[in-house]
């Protein structure tokens, strides 16, 4: 079955240059032209990874992946941004993007993100090909349904944070180098964006952790990496 990619833009000379060039491809699409109608998309059709631009009228890409998340955690998104400071694309990492490129772009190199966002989000469950579940402590993790759960409630995860917990959480005590995180979670076209892991194990930490600041779980090694740190 064809993948749909959702083209969020305002440019619409953008959406009809990307539409033309994934469509070609293989990919099938479908457009919004800013935040509102990205949220209505994705309440309406099956979406297998967002394009969401972050500079939009009524809505920008920031609001809507806000609220995108709140409903849809487990869809990819990758940011489109003309913003170049990197406290932006930052941001939204720390919101829920899976990915950002910056405007102008290369085709071939969307291309290349999106089949690597989607790998890393449909492998999520080969990690730990021989287990169904871990349980660490308060937290349990179901491979075969792919859920995570803290004392029982569903962690709301992002492809990505899902992949980083697997692979911490698999070997407790092992440290594992952000380049390490970065291979096992984003794959390997990501080795230039090691630093973007400490983004991802933050906003992870938000989440699990009771006080993120002094973490039980995701402990940092300074210098190195995250090791997870309950050993049960």
């Amino acid at each position: 079955m064809d993948q749909i990619i959702a083209i969020v833009d305002d440019e619409i000379k953008i959406r009809d240059m990307v539409r033309t060039f994934l469509e070609n491809e293989g990919f099938k699409t479908v457009e919004a032209a800013d935040g509102v109608e990205a949220v209505d998309i994705m309440d309406n059709d099956k979406v297998d990874l967002i394009l969401l631009d972050v500079m939009m009228p009524r809505k920008d890409g920031l609001q809507a992946l806000r609220e995108i998340r709140l409903k849809h955690k487990h869809v990819p998104v990758i940011m489109l941004t003309a913003k170049t400071e990197e406290i932006d694309k930052l941001l939204g990492l720390e919101m829920g993007a899976d990915d950002y490129i910056t405007k102008p772009f290369s085709l071939r190199e969307l291309a290349a993100r999106i089949r690597a966002v989607l790998r890393r989000s449909s492998s999520n469950a080969d990690i730990l090909e021989a287990d169904e579940l871990l349980l660490r402590d308060e937290i349990t993790i179901n491979i075969s349904t792919y859920e995570a759960r803290l004392n029982d409630e569903i962690l709301n995860l992002t492809p990505t944070e899902y992949k980083i917990l697997v692979t911490l959480a698999r070997k407790p005590g092992r440290v594992y180098s952000r380049l390490q995180l970065m291979n096992s979670a984003m794959g390997e076209e990501y080795v230039n964006y090691e630093r973007s892991i400490d983004t991802h194990v933050s906003n992870l930490r938000k989440k699990i952790e009771k006080d993120p600041a002094h973490p039980k779980y995701i402990h940092t090694v300074y210098g190195i990496g995250y090791r997870f740190g309950d050993k049960k």
